[in-house]
């Protein structure tokens, strides 16, 4: 449990790191740009993180294959060189060709979605290999290269904003978006073979087994990937649908909370390889025991974010922005629930190996959060996006403790009800880390 602690505890750093630079290069971003430029550069950066999250179900395929079976680790990267390589491949064709023949006629903000897509397909293939592996480090190295490379192309950007227009400063927003997410899918790409250590696992090569685990769990994986993508996003869509010049503003509201859920994201990524690999009972145990720990986790982010998240939206993206501050507020509770509901969806997929389970239990949490978007978003815009977002969070957290006490026939309150040895752990880490930094 200790070496989990310590590793969960760098990993949590590693996570805050990479929040930073995404606030950053959403604050660098947003004052390069016009409000509404920059929600048409937000509303790329979603619609192409529906197919990225699709594909990133076959990937996690390959992930799960090499926790569950790490000894056929050549196979499983050769299938999945040829599958997920050559989709890509595929994809950055047509998006060409389409941009030759359209031109003009190709919507921007559809157009540069498209070119980032099978990039980041790649990029997220190479972290769930790492992931898969269990090299939690390089993996955390890996997640924090694209935002780190954004923020130095948008530093030198911003500097030199005087020399542009404003729409090429939408241009260049694009193109060291892009430039970003190549640079962290080499970067990543490189790590993953660095750690097989076969050049054998370079090959594109067709494998029956892996093929068919490709198609039966990877089909499954990548709609319940979809699923929840769409559910991330709902509310953005409403939004930026029904109220384009604030979609800047709420996109930033996003961005703020979603801060919250990638460093509670922390937990999931450790015990991504022992939950898969783990027995039943172990894995129902680890279960309880990280859910708990996002939780506190989840809520010890929160506090501090309450207070200074809203003074760095009014100082640093400036008064145009500060219609982000409410919906911030309102979604940040959401995002804790959310945080920890991701941590029950994982057993699903990875310990029962059933895919299909993560359908439904996105799909509710999507159904509810559309749901409450037609009835709230009219009437109270980013206001009421928050409000739907925040409450399907918390009654699909509701349903999945419902549903995983009565599957595995136990009390629901390992996954909440807070206990002594779990703070324990938190003072015992704490000491630790000072020890080393002294």
């Amino acid at each position: 449990m200790g070496s989990l602690v310590r590793t969960s505890a760098f990993t949590f750093i590693g996570k805050l790191a990479i929040s930073a630079l995404s606030l950053l290069n959403s604050v660098l971003l947003a004052r390069l740009n016009s409000n509404l430029d920059f929600g048409h550069y937000q509303s790329s950066a979603s619609y192409s993180s529906v197919p990225t999250t699709y594909m990133g179900g076959y990937a996690g395929y390959y992930s799960y294959a090499l926790a569950k079976s790490s000894s056929d680790y050549i196979r499983i990267m050769q299938m999945g060189n040829l599958f997920v390589y050559g989709v890509s491949l595929v994809f950055l064709g047509i998006t060409v060709s389409l941009r030759t023949v359209l031109f003009s006629h190709l919507n921007p903000v559809w157009w540069w979605a498209c070119l980032a897509i099978p990039f980041a397909i790649a990029y997220n293939y190479g972290t769930k290999l790492l992931q898969g592996f269990g090299q939690v480090s390089r993996l955390n190295y890996a997640n924090i290269l694209q935002p780190l490379l954004l923020t130095i192309l948008a530093t030198v950007v911003v500097l030199n904003r005087h020399f542009f227009t404003a729409n090429q400063r939408l241009y260049l927003t694009y193109t060291i978006w892009i430039a970003s997410v190549i640079g962290g899918a080499l970067f990543t790409v490189v790590a993953v073979y660095k750690v097989s250590r076969d050049r054998r696992a370079l090959k594109w090569r067709f494998h029956a087994t892996e093929w068919r685990g490709t198609v039966r769990y990877g089909t499954w994986l990548s709609l319940s990937n979809t699923v929840n993508a769409v559910n991330y996003r709902t509310d953005f869509w409403f939004v930026s649908g029904l109220f384009p010049l604030l979609a800047s503003q709420y996109a930033i509201a996003v961005t703020a909370s979603e801060v919250l859920l990638q460093v509670s994201g922390s937990l999931a990524t450790v015990v991504f390889k022992s939950m898969t690999h783990a027995s039943r009972e172990d894995s129902i145990r680890i279960t309880e025991t990280v859910t708990r720990h996002t939780l506190i986790s989840s809520v010890v982010v929160a506090i501090p974010m309450l207070v200074a998240v809203p003074w760095v939206i009014s100082t640093f993206y400036g008064a145009r922005y500060a219609g982000a501050i409410v919906p911030f507020l309102i979604l940040l509770p959401g995002l804790v629930f959310k945080s920890a509901g991701n941590i029950v969806i994982q057993f699903a997929t990875n310990q029962l190996g059933s895919p299909k389970h993560s359908i439904w239990m996105n799909g509710v949490s999507a159904f509810i959060n559309a749901a409450l978007c037609i009835a709230f978003v009219p009437h109270f815009g980013i206001v009421g996006a928050a409000g739907a977002s925040t409450a399907s969070y918390v009654i699909s957290f509701a349903i999945y403790t419902f549903w995983f006490s009565r599957y595995n026939h136990i009390s629901p309150n390992g996954l909440f009800l807070v206990q002594k040895r779990d703070l324990f752990q938190y003072t015992k880490t704490m000491r630790r880390l000072a020890s080393k930094l002294q």
